[in-house]
């Protein structure tokens, strides 16, 4: 795969699209004195060469009664097209959410969506099932919150960095069943045109709209991010899986603060299992990476019991919409 860096233009246009990916592309040609004309033919180079894969909108799984595992698995590698095969079977399951090769002790990670840990245990048999002589041992986690960052280091040095939570202890709500059908046409195609949903779901664009508002205002909808495969214009990504000693809320919140405030740290997830945090760091390349990981230890040494990192080398699905409550 060839490598290209980005571009100044690329780079603002992104760190827009990560701030809002919804946002008119008039607007983002305002904010950074270029044209209309010249940000729609970038976004389209971006969506052209796979940089920017698709535009996703953050669901909050937990407005849905749903909860996330995810699960760490080691490969066994009979041939790659048995490989692709599993992989390609992951991706079309509708409870996957991520489907990504990783490095280190694990080979795998998917993230699955289920109503409850017996349904979540009845997927996790059948797949194992389904692949006996290429899955075998396997890490599970579940998710406890989640914190989506803005790439700060794809805009101005210093702005702030803003993040949407996904998770926790929040309200479910009981949605219509045409708000559910919006959430599935917009959670992979967040910049979908309200007229063209509204074709495909026989209602009007107004309808289409003031629906997806309000799923904003009731916090289902918490955002919309681009799909980025970093990978091709060079940058690395890594996951930092964190043990803490026993230490107080005050001392865990001292480290997610430190860490929301990082310019290349992009996501940290609460998780119970094995893990109690999970990092996610992109930076330009592998020396980066391990010089931040390396300040994260030391400046928490005292808080940090152990550490283990997993690269993470390619993305087949990402959503955060559950398309199994579909079904």
């Amino acid at each position: 795969m060839k490598v290209k860096k980005l571009t100044e233009m690329e780079r603002k246009i992104l760190a827009q699209l990560d701030r809002d990916a919804r946002t008119p592309l008039r607007r983002i040609g305002r904010r950074i004195r270029k044209s209309e004309q010249s940000v729609s033919y970038t976004v389209n180079s971006l969506l052209k060469r796979g940089i920017i894969k698709n535009f996703h909108a953050l669901v909050d799984y937990s407005r849905l009664s749903v909860l996330n595992f995810r699960v760490f698995f080691r490969v066994s590698y009979s041939s790659q097209r048995g490989f692709m095969r599993m992989i390609k079977f992951l991706v079309s399951d509708p409870h996957t959410l991520w489907v990504a090769t990783c490095g280190g002790r694990y080979d795998l990670i998917c993230t699955f969506a289920a109503y409850n840990p017996s349904q979540f245990n009845k997927l996790l048999r059948e797949i194992m099932a389904q692949f006996p002589r290429q899955l075998h041992n396997y890490t599970i986690l579940t998710t406890i919150v989640i914190r989506m960052l803005e790439r700060e280091y794809l805009a101005a040095p210093g702005r702030r960095h803003r993040e949407i939570i996904l998770g926790g202890d929040r309200e479910p709500q009981e949605l219509p069943e045409k708000d559910i059908q919006i959430l599935a046409e917009i959670s992979d195609n967040a910049r979908e045109k309200a007229v063209e949903i509204g074709k495909r779901l026989s209602c009007s664009a107004r309808t289409v709209v003031n629906r997806i508002r309000n799923l904003e205002k009731l916090q289902v909808i918490r955002g919309y991010r681009p799909l980025i495969d970093f990978s091709r214009v060079g940058h690395v990504a890594n996951l930092l899986m964190v043990r803490y000693h026993n230490i107080s809320v005050e001392d865990e919140q001292r480290l997610i603060s430190y860490l929301s405030l990082h310019p290349n740290v992009t996501c940290l997830t609460k998780t119970l299992g094995v893990w109690d945090l999970e990092i996610r760091i992109e930076a330009e390349n592998r020396w980066d990476l391990r010089k931040i990981e390396r300040e994260i230890r030391q400046k928490f040494a005292g808080l940090i019991y152990t550490t283990e990192a997993v690269p993470i080398y390619r993305e087949y699905k990402k959503t955060f919409f559950p398309r199994f409550i579909l079904e």
